[in-house]
């Protein structure tokens, strides 16, 4: 059933495989491929462990249908891990991933999103069209991964999916808004990349002076905002002086 913001509710529960992954960490796959639903349930269950103050608990690993879990064999026994990991599977699913609410100043098109163009063509809208229907959805980080501070953000509207560009460009601007298939990235750092780059953003993703790293995090939302290049400007000003959006509060 459809939750309040239209996307799909995670599933009622979910049955895990796991699999040992070393001395101190356990693999858990939901053998179900991927989808938005099963991605919040993951998350879930990744925030319950975390929640759950279990001694020996080290941390947990979101990915796209499965979940990594370190933790200290000395003080948690595997069995009492995997009893853990099947009381939190077994937990009735909420309806959100919880996580803070980002809102990210992008400019579309133009030599910031070189790509915006072939995209709103093969969805048979205008550049503009295509923009307003990026920052229409709020995206929730399913995972991070690639490069540090890369999250992957779903879930992108039917009409900009696309499979990826048939040739990757072997470097990509840090900042630079992505998307592809399902869903929607930001570059943390110049990179390779097969995305379509559809805008820039000034706020970092990766910045090793800040005391966290990287800015998102698995279960985080994630809103654009369309400013122009004299806004996004000022904005790159500020950012050297060492801001960035401050999120509102975890739901």
């Amino acid at each position: 059933m459809p939750s309040e913001d239209g996307a799909a509710a995670p599933p009622s529960s979910l049955t895990p495989k796991v699999y040992d992954c070393g001395e101190s960490a356990v693999l858990v796959e939901f053998d179900v491929g991927y989808s938005k639903s099963i991605s919040l349930a993951i998350l879930q269950i990744s925030q319950r462990l975390h929640g759950s103050h279990l001694e020996g608990y080290v941390e947990s690993i979101p990915a796209a249908s499965s979940l990594t879990i370190s933790y200290d064999p000395l003080v948690l026994s595997r069995e009492s891990l995997v009893a853990a990991i099947e009381s939190a599977c077994a937990m009735p699913p909420g309806t959100s991933a919880g996580g803070r609410l980002w809102t990210i100043p992008c400019v579309y098109g133009g030599a910031s999103g070189p790509d915006l163009g072939d995209v709103a063509r093969e969805a048979g809208v205008s550049e503009a069209e295509a923009a307003v229907l990026h920052a229409s959805q709020t995206y929730v980080v399913s995972m991070l991964g690639f490069l540090p501070g890369f999250a992957y953000l779903v879930e992108l509207p039917e009409r900009l999916r696309l499979p990826r560009r048939a040739t990757p460009r072997p470097r990509v601007p840090a900042g630079s808004i992505a998307i592809a298939s399902g869903m929607t990235a930001i570059y943390p750092l110049e990179s390779p990349g097969g995305w379509h780059l559809i805008g820039w953003t000034p706020v970092p993703m990766w910045d090793v002076s800040r005391q966290e790293e990287p800015l998102f995090a698995p279960g985080d939302r994630v809103r654009f905002e369309a400013v122009d290049a004299q806004q996004a400007e000022a904005l790159r000003a500020r950012v050297a002086e060492g801001w960035v959006p401050a999120p509102e509060a975890a739901v």
